[in-house]
């Protein structure tokens, strides 16, 4: 049987963080969710395609399933809305203070709450990351020394800087690309393969759209560097608002919400290999390999890395025709849950 309990969470600033908590009634575990980048509720309400879920509650079943609690909380200003498709409300001001250095101690705060709580007091204590939160989970554990497992979901090697260079100069759209027609294998799209358009995307992704308009640099093939050159001015205009702190910019023009101190305080972490190899707990990784947010070559130059280190608490998944959020919307949309949320589901057994 699954509880449900909400709190009010005081951070280390004063703020006071909405925190949700699904729990069993025999709770051998405990995950701590750090989310990804953006406004995101305790619940993530979205609708798609006139489909209205909430994107966690997969999670929290099949945790409690596994006598495992699922502890979330908002991003800093954001509320639950009535308003779709994301159902969240943003008090600006507060959002403001959402960066890498207030999301670690917000992760130590909610931590420091749940040690409180009698009921979680036998629990292993599990940190988890979902993309950008990957990457702020591993600082947090750093900070306390009985965390007994990490799941890393979306993982980022690379520092964001690197990120967004790498996804605004071709490399994003061209594992998406790659996926549509078939070529992932080979990195780059003729125009037969554009022509047969095995998975049938022209008609709704590319209408009146021929190879020519795609091939840029006009060298008989789609290939990343044709996106480069297309996203040049783009990527040129977001550096310098991030450089310039102009966040009205941001807000306006890109895809996801961000402001100029987030970027710069991630551009300004510490190498990620240092900071993992502090740690001594089991960690678990899980990676797309059609992921077009970060490039699956991270996650293998990662395991390189880790292993010269001397280190071997580091189990990595990976898994084919799987994106960024390991293919989650075959969830609400099929009723199916992947292959790569399954194994973090399962894994999560492997800490008990």
């Amino acid at each position: 049987m699954k509880h449900t309990e909400l709190f009010k969470v005081k951070a280390h600033d004063g703020y006071m963080l909405d925190v949700k908590i699904d729990y069993p009634t025999n709770t051998r575990g405990i995950i701590i969710l750090c989310h990804g980048t953006g406004a995101n509720t305790y619940d993530n309400r979205r609708e798609i395609e006139g489909n209205c879920f909430n994107y966690y509650d997969l999670f929290a079943e099949e945790f409690c399933k596994r006598d495992v609690a699922f502890c979330r909380w908002n991003t800093r200003g954001c509320s639950m809305s009535d308003n779709p498709p994301e159902f969240v409300d943003i008090n600006l001001e507060e959002y403001a203070t959402y960066c890498p250095s207030t999301s670690i101690k917000d992760i130590l705060a909610v931590l420091d709450f749940v040690n409180t709580l009698p009921k979680f007091a036998q629990a292993k204590r599990i940190f988890m990351g979902i993309s950008e939160g990957a990457r702020l989970i591993p600082f947090a554990a750093t900070q306390y020394k009985n965390i007994d497992g990490m799941l890393l979901m979306g993982f980022s090697y690379k520092n964001m800087k690197e990120t967004l260079e790498w996804q605004l100069s071709g490399g994003s759209s061209m594992v998406n690309m790659c996926k549509f027609f078939d070529c992932s294998e080979k990195g780059y799209i003729e125009k037969e393969d554009f022509i047969i358009d095995k998975f049938k995307v022209r008609p709704t992704l590319f209408p009146n759209t021929e190879f020519e308009d795609l091939d840029v640099d006009k060298d008989g093939r789609i290939t990343q560097n044709d996106f480069a050159i297309q996203l040049s001015e783009y990527k040129a205009q977001l550096f310098e608002a991030i450089e310039s702190d102009n966040d009205e910019w941001l807000r306006d023009n890109y895809e996801v919400l961000i402001t100029s101190r987030w970027c710069k305080e991630h551009f300004a972490l510490p190498n990620i290999l240092d900071v993992m190899c502090k740690l001594s707990m089991p960690i678990y990784m899980f990676h797309g390999e059609e992921d077009g947010n970060i490039p699956i070559t991270d996650i293998e130059r990662f395991r390189t890395d880790f292993e010269k280190a001397g280190k071997s608490n580091l189990n990595i998944f990976t898994f084919a025709k799987h994106n960024h959020d390991l293919n989650y919307l075959q969830y609400p949309f099929q009723g199916i849950i992947s292959e790569g949320l399954s194994c973090i589901f399962n894994s999560v057994q492997n800490i008990l």
